[in-house]
């Protein structure tokens, strides 16, 4: 009898799990990529060194104001990196001058800015006026740089 009412929990714990990785992922959401940017510099991330190099960068929003970095390399993911902070453009809220603003770009936009006196670089991303799921985001995600 009590080898069943293991089992059970067992089945049951394994489910729940189940449950709730599915949800964590299905709200992971992917709104730009930019193949083929070339890293003019090395920066690290928590504990990834990435060299100088051609990179591929995903936006991801995992929970409402929750943003990721992906970074990849020949197709194969090197790097999640958390943190993205968002940036309201001056105009935030009103729609119309967000539209018409021609500092914001139609499409999507990857930014890296480095500050070799603090050794820090900046990926900043933006979603862009025309992109299909979250138009007119624009993140910032901070790194350490090495050079």
């Amino acid at each position: 009898m009590r080898e069943g009412t293991d089992m059970n929990k067992s089945i049951f714990c394994v489910f729940l799990l189940t449950i709730c990785f599915g949800q964590a992922l299905a709200q992971m959401q992917e709104l730009a990529e930019f193949k083929g940017v070339n890293l003019p510099f090395a920066l690290k991330s928590e504990n990834v060194l990435l060299e100088k190099g051609k990179y591929d960068f995903i936006l991801i929003k995992n929970l409402p104001n929750f943003f990721l970095l992906r970074i990849k390399k020949q197709g194969k993911t090197i790097s999640l990196i958390s943190g993205g902070e968002k940036i309201n453009y001056p105009e935030q809220g009103d729609l119309g001058l967000l539209q018409n603003n021609p500092d914001i770009p139609k499409f999507g936009k990857l930014t890296i800015k480095r500050d070799p006196t603090l050794r820090i670089a900046y990926i900043i991303l933006e979603t862009g006026k025309q992109a299909a799921l979250c138009p007119l985001h624009k993140i910032r995600f901070k790194l350490d740089s090495l050079e």
